[in-house]
């Protein structure tokens, strides 16, 4: 089953390259269709695996293990449309789990940007929220991993209908999506490390997040809306979005907190987020708070770095780690309940 889907989604990325470069040939700008993939590999020293946990918090039969894993391969497709419309799709592949996982094959966008009007659009189907705080595109991420804070608030996709317009120094964009649920996910990549070998429930912490689980869509919807104001090299930026849980949220609440009362179903998250962009320097900066049937996620984050020189193109900047930028992040995530083991 995995080689069969490995194979086709090769094939398929093949066949839509051809199509692409026939029809660039015969086209004159941008090519009607572009297709990329990538792959992400990451080296795991000396990490933790097969190791447990007792109801004292002592750890036992800890095993370390260093290995090269193959983390997604990416194929995605952008294709422009007439009248300025353009469809995007991207699926990813995580190899690493077995096929039967639902996240083994995860489409993780699919929209059309239709233009309305000058530096306006709506976005309809599913990719990043964009109308709330800083939306964790590649570029913006600056590194691999998403932060503990974007895991909680902004990592996942939704699914729904977005508008967003910029005009002059102010920015403006909310949408009507699909409630995300309430979820969890697991800190540090020790987690992803033992995924496969079942023991992360006893040495890792799990965290509230907002999470997109195509196989079992919540039945509410959300309103999510943000506005941005550009002061020179700092954009500022105020979100908030709220919706509201359904009984199978509400069962997993009861189920992981003993403080949920059981009848709370709303849902709220509102926050503050900057950028600064100026050539050698970049920054950015975010605080979320959310409420989840009453049980309150609160959190910050600063990421410092510098970016290469504009002189710095082509190759170089492709190649070199140091074109590419350093930065530093920290961050800090509390959700209000009485702390426990896990």
């Amino acid at each position: 089953m995995r080689t069969h889907w490995l194979t086709s989604s090769l094939v398929l990325l093949c066949l839509l390259s051809a199509l692409g470069l026939a029809a660039a040939a015969e086209a004159t700008g941008p090519p009607p269709v572009e297709v990329h993939g990538w792959m992400l590999t990451r080296y795991y020293p000396n990490a933790t695996v097969d190791a447990t946990r007792d109801e004292k918090g002592v750890i036992s039969n800890e095993q370390e293990q260093s290995r090269l894993r193959w983390e997604r391969i990416s194929l995605s497709g952008l294709a422009r449309l007439s009248n300025g419309k353009s469809a995007y799709a991207e699926i990813y592949i995580h190899p690493w789990v077995a096929n039967s996982d639902p996240t083994f094959l995860y489409l993780e966008s699919f929209y059309l940007d239709v233009p309305a009007g000058p530096g306006a659009k709506f976005r309809i189907g599913k990719g990043r929220n964009i109308a709330f705080g800083i939306a964790p595109s590649y570029g913006a991420r600056k590194t691999s991993n998403y932060s503990p804070l974007a895991e909680a608030f902004t990592m996942d996709r939704v699914v729904g209908i977005q508008y967003a317009q910029t005009r002059g120094k102010d920015s403006v964009a909310f949408g009507i999506l699909n409630t995300q649920r309430p979820g969890q996910r697991l800190i540090g990549l020790a987690a992803d490390m033992q995924l496969d070998r079942g023991s992360q429930g006893r040495t890792t912490v799990g965290h509230l997040t907002d999470r997109d689980v195509p196989a079992d869509r919540s039945g509410t919807l959300q309103a999510t809306a943000r506005y941005g104001r550009q002061l020179s090299d700092l954009n500022l930026g105020l979100s908030a979005r709220s919706g509201a849980m359904d009984d199978t949220d509400a069962a997993f609440l009861k189920k992981k907190f003993a403080t949920y009362n059981g009848t709370n179903k709303t849902m709220l998250r509102y926050g503050l987020d900057a950028t600064y962009n100026h050539m050698p320097f970049y920054g950015t900066a975010q605080y979320f708070v959310g409420t989840t049937g009453g049980i309150r996620t609160h959190g910050w984050e600063v990421l410092l770095g510098g970016e290469p020189s504009r002189q710095c193109t082509g190759i170089w900047r492709e190649m070199s780690g140091a074109c590419k930028g350093l930065y530093l992040r920290y961050v800090e995530l509390k959700i209000d309940v009485p702390r426990t083991l896990d």
